[in-house]
């Protein structure tokens, strides 16, 4: 798992990278948020089948809340925790999401 600075997003940085085969995009600020997943610094979190996927192929979307809900895959939810402990060092408490 890496990940990839790509520059400033809004009013945090933009990082890209590959968890478990999957491609993920993060915008992740400086310090945590009630809007973070977790209640952490990333507040918005895309995950692609891979790189070449376009928006509307994605597998999971938080933009300070799950569209949809949180992901049901268990992949899917591995990739997000490694990403939230990659990010935050913490884990992510699923019934706490569900009731964002």
């Amino acid at each position: 798992m890496s990940f990839q600075e790509k520059g400033p997003w809004f009013m945090g940085r933009l990082f890209e990278g590959e968890v478990d085969g999957y491609f993920v995009q993060a915008q992740v600020f400086s310090e945590p948020s009630p809007y973070g997943i977790a209640e952490g610094r990333i507040s918005r979190l895309i995950v692609y089948p891979d790189r070449s996927a376009g928006f509307h192929r994605n597998l999971a979307n938080y933009d300070r809340g799950w569209d949809g809900g949180p992901p049901n895959d268990t992949r899917i939810r591995t990739v997000v925790e490694k990403t939230v402990r990659h990010f935050d060092g913490k884990n992510v408490d699923w019934s706490f999401e569900a009731r964002r």
